[in-house]
């Protein structure tokens, strides 16, 4: 299995969406509102303001939020994969 490794992220504004950018130079956008309302130690990061300062954390194995809160590059890979699956139909 591979192991991705992320380079930036960012929040869109506004919205529980991130856009991450791999270090393969491959760029992502995924939406976390269906993985913040099943999860409950997420569920605060409904909060936009407290979602938009999103950084990376553990040198690129993962996202990260003040409150110790994060969320694993490869699952966030998988998060991603799953939407662009959804999206083609």
């Amino acid at each position: 299995m591979q192991a991705y490794r992320i380079g930036s992220v960012h929040a869109i504004s506004g919205t529980l969406t991130l856009v991450v950018k791999w270090r393969d130079g491959v760029e992502d956008v995924v939406d976390m509102m269906p993985v913040i309302q099943r999860s409950a130690p997420l569920r605060h990061l409904e909060n936009h303001d407290l979602f938009s300062e999103v950084e990376v954390i553990d040198w690129g194995c993962a996202v990260g939020w003040r409150g110790d809160l994060g969320y694993g590059a490869d699952t966030l890979h998988e998060q991603i994969r799953q939407q662009n699956m959804k999206a083609a139909g």
